[in-house]
């Protein structure tokens, strides 16, 4: 029987949405106990797999709808990375621990030029990544130490052998959120660092309004893309796994989407009733910092 993988609890109740992959459907779920979301059941790392193909990273849409779409290994052609990219990652770090060089593991690193760019402070860097297609040019193209593999299987990383390690929208991808973060704290020093980006769509008020009026009107929807995200998280549930598997928040910024970045997937109607309730969230947004699709978590291992 399926545990809650916050708390252990059984008792769950189905959300209004679901994928089907591979003639399988595959419900949204949340926790009773904890309110923890998840799809239920999850794909088989079979399924994960091909999931994650050199498709994922070569051919998948771009969903910001400011950009065009682009080929993800490709644009490296163009990047200078003989200095820091500018990114919330890289902006953060250097604010607020300016000159400090880090022993650092990125975990799904893609093709590495984060990593190249960052040994320009000074860093020790090291790279993790599924996809053997991005690993694979990262050590040969770029020359950096990545291993190919999942961070919830791997063995190739000791008890505290990094003080830095991040996540870029990963660890809603994974089978369980709770066995990585408890990784992180045996191969992380104590008081190193874990960093986390990752969404929070169901955090939005408009996508609680969404579940509601789904649930009474008695309608499920169904998502138009593969199951890519296995968790949905929000301020409160990342707050609670982190401190369960032994790290201390020391900062949780919660931003949302500006209304023309946004995905705009379904019907007329629920495209309009998007960009509709995306407008006054942005604005409350930035009146109070809450309510953000967004997250961008510091933890200290309190080891």
């Amino acid at each position: 029987m399926r545990t809650c993988d916050l708390c252990g609890s059984t008792d769950f109740k189905q959300l209004p949405f679901y994928y089907e992959f591979e003639g399988q459907k595959l419900q949204g779920t949340q926790c009773r106990s904890c309110s923890l979301m998840f799809l239920h059941p999850q794909p088989t790392p079979e399924q994960l797999e091909r999931l994650y193909g050199k498709e994922y990273f070569t051919d998948r849409p771009n969903y910001d709808r400011t950009q065009q779409d682009k080929k993800f290994i490709d644009e490296g052609k163009q990047l200078d990375l003989t200095k820091p990219r500018p990114d919330k990652f890289v902006d953060y770090m250097q604010a607020h621990y300016p000159g400090r060089k880090f022993r650092y593991l990125e975990v799904g690193c893609g093709p590495g030029y984060t990593l190249k760019s960052l040994q320009s402070l000074g860093w020790e860097t090291h790279g993790l990544e599924i996809s053997e297609h991005a690993a694979e040019f990262a050590r040969q193209a770029l020359k950096l130490p990545v291993v190919t593999g999942n961070i919830e299987t791997t063995k190739d990383f000791h008890e505290n052998q990094f003080d830095l390690a991040y996540m870029g929208d990963v660890l809603e991808h994974l089978l369980s959120p709770a066995a990585t973060l408890a990784k992180f704290h045996r191969i992380l020093a104590p008081g190193g660092l874990l960093v986390l980006a990752l969404p929070a769509t169901l955090n939005l008020p408009t996508v609680r309004l969404g579940f509601a009026a789904y649930g009474m009107l008695g309608k499920q929807r169904k998502m138009d893309i593969p199951p890519y995200h296995l968790y949905e998280f929000t301020p409160s549930t990342i707050r609670r796994m982190l401190a369960k598997q032994g790290f201390e928040v020391v900062d949780l910024l919660n931003p949302v989407k500006p209304p023309t970045h946004i995905r705009l997937g379904g019907s007329i109607v629920e495209k309009v009733g998007k960009l509709a309730g995306q407008y006054p969230t942005y604005y409350l947004n930035k009146l109070t910092g809450k309510f953000g699709d967004r997250m961008f978590v510091v933890a200290r291992n309190e080891k």
